[in-house]
């Protein structure tokens, strides 16, 4: 059968997930599934949705997706106490919360990675799980744990991680790329051996691995001594779904395996948009400083989380995230969420949403890739967003976006009377590149990278040796030199001639967020590549904006490009307190405030 689902944004139990319903058909069997951890989660976002869209509108099933306590825009943080314990928990509350509103009698589990583990466990706590499907699933704790610090060993070897990070390591927490786990999770996450450990978990399991693996065939017999019928299947797109989110393909051949082994049909191809649905009027998360509701707006096409203070400043601003890359809306190491709600202790409200085509947002057709999504559409996504707040009452914006999203923040600045300020962070360019952000494009250093290469003695060495190319470094500098020599005779050429140059484009940006009175903070991380576009145009380090008045640049020493050492996300949060403060609020709003922060503490 095909028809058209509809999704909608529910909560419970402080956790945020999303209900998707077949169309005028009641089901007797609902699948729950089960996230990753960390930067898979945010990997896997838009497969994973396309999942549940396919199990209710395909299959007829009722399907429910959400973030565990202290992840995504669920409640609470990753340093809460007994966290692991809490993740298996709020399984079994999701299938508490299924079968309640869709009536389903029968359940399946569905987990990816860590999330497969976590449903296993459940599953075995619950009993009565008709099937159970296991992605990948993490087998030993111990050899998880080992490899999350391997990942992190290896972000640590590049340039920004060596040298932003090391400060993070306090030697009790354990993650990689923005998340970590903590000694109480650690210690129960240890004991886990599903092999070893594991008892009866459901009627069917289907395990999926990347390969011929001895240590998944192992669990395959342990899950048919206990009785369950067992089967494994290849993933063989693996290697294409858990990467960057820009780049991640939802593995459509591997989830209809899955939908075939359920008895169902393979459905993931030629799917009809759901109908997003605004959620009901008690949908909410509530925390210490106030409540996040999710919203559904633009004619159902976009969605968000609007986070509101206990006591919000009166005429105070509101602020737009937006998101950076293929991240939803939480943002890389959930500094979205961290931010929003730091800033609703202090009175400010916020929206979090996700622009056409990412996250939970109505999608564009799937040949418009993620640069065709910010390029051509960001800006005018951005701007709805902006009319939302307005409309909900708040007399002025201020935009704040990381990487892409700092990019879509200076351009909607500009575009939409009612921005007052923006600050846009490690910002890559001032026009859109496309040719940067295409799969094996070149990873680009700061010059500052590039320096640091020549003065070290091991370098030259290796290049004695023939272990290094150092051609490419001078060539690399070269290029530089040569686009900064460029940018500086375009201006009058450009005038004398006519011609429209990308120089005069990036300076008519400038002034014209100047002119307008925004109140702009271009923010980078001491060795951000982006720091190179604005020396170019602007002078070392933007010095040349201090001509200026409306339009500042700021170098935070401890910031790295995509915000995953602790130490970069505080600094960031801390610079845009302090920027509310100094230059978007006005005396009596900063006294408020202030007294807001003493309350807080």
């Amino acid at each position: 059968m095909t028809s058209t689902p509809t999704t909608t944004p529910v909560t419970f139990d402080g956790c945020l997930g999303w209900l998707h319903r077949p169309a005028g058909h009641q089901a007797t069997i609902g699948a729950v599934l089960c996230n990753p951890f960390g930067y898979e989660a945010l990997c896997a976002y838009r497969g994973w949705s396309e999942l549940a869209e396919a199990l209710a509108a395909g299959a007829g099933i009722p399907a429910l997706r959400f973030d565990y306590p202290g992840t995504g825009d669920s409640k609470g943080i990753e340093e809460d106490p007994d966290l692991f314990r809490a993740w298996i928990d709020s399984i079994k509350a999701a299938a508490a919360y299924l079968r309640a509103t869709t009536g389903v009698e029968r359940l399946i589990f569905c987990g990816v990675r860590l999330g497969a583990t976590l449903a296993a466990i459940a599953a075995e706590e619950m009993g009565g799980v008709d099937s159970l499907v296991m992605v990948a699933p993490v087998i030993t704790g111990k050899r998880y744990i080992r490899e999350l610090g391997m990942q992190h060993k290896s972000w640590l070897s590049t340039p920004t991680g060596l040298q932003f990070a090391q400060s993070d390591d306090d030697g009790r927490a354990v993650g990689a790329y923005g998340f970590q786990l903590y000694p109480d999770s650690l210690e129960q996450l240890a004991t886990v051996d599903l092999e070893k450990n594991g008892r009866h978990v459901a009627r069917r399991v289907l395990l999926h691995d990347t390969c011929d693996n001895p240590h998944i065939n192992r669990l395959l017999e342990s899950y048919h001594r206990q009785g369950a019928e067992a089967d494994v299947q290849i993933f063989s797109e693996y290697d294409k779904f858990l990467v960057d989110p820009w780049f991640s393909v939802p593995p459509r051949n591997a989830f209809n395996s899955v939908l075939v082994w359920l008895g169902l049909p393979p459905a993931m191809q030629a799917l009809p948009a759901p109908n997003v649905l605004a959620p009901a009027a008690d949908t909410r998360i509530d925390f210490a400083g106030g409540h996040e509701t999710p919203v559904v707006f633009g004619g159902a096409r976009y969605v968000g989380v609007f986070c509101q203070p206990r006591r919000a400043l009166q005429g105070g601003p509101a602020v737009l995230f937006v998101n950076t890359g293929g991240v939803h809306r939480v943002g890389e190491g959930r500094l979205a969420v961290l931010m929003a709600r730091r800033l609703a202790a202090q009175g400010i409200a916020s929206l979090r949403m996700d622009l056409g085509g990412l996250g939970d947002s109505e999608r564009r057709d799937d040949s418009q890739t993620l640069g065709v999504v910010y390029s051509r559409h960001g800006v005018t996504d951005a701007k709805v967003g902006v009319d939302w707040l307005l409309a909900a009452g708040y007399p002025k914006v201020v935009m704040f976006g990381v990487c892409s999203g700092a990019y879509v923040s200076i351009h909607t600045a500009l575009a939409h009377p009612g921005v007052v300020g923006c600050m846009s962070v490690n910002m890559p360019f001032f026009v859109w590149r496309r040719a940067q952000m295409l799969p094996g494009a070149r990873a680009v250093e700061s010059s500052l990278v590039y320096w640091r290469a020549i003065r070290d003695l091991r370098k030259w060495y290796g290049l004695l040796k023939g272990q290094t190319n150092g051609m490419t470094i001078f060539r690399e500098l070269a290029r530089r030199w040569c686009t900064r020599a460029i940018a500086r005779i375009s201006g009058p050429f450009e005038r004398c001639i006519g011609l429209t140059t990308s120089t005069g484009a990036i300076r008519r940006l400038v002034t014209g967020l100047e002119h307008k009175g925004v109140q702009t903070s271009l923010v980078y991380g001491a060795l951000d590549a982006g720091l190179e576009e604005l020396t170019i145009y602007f002078g070392p380090n933007g010095s040349e904006l201090g001509k200026l008045t409306n339009v500042r640049a700021k170098v935070l020493e401890r910031v790295d490009h995509a915000l995953f050492s602790r130490s970069g996300r505080e600094a960031v949060i801390s610079h845009f307190e302090q920027f509310l403060r100094e230059r978007i609020l006005d005396a009596e709003d900063v006294e408020a405030l202030c007294t807001a922060v003493l309350r807080a503490s």
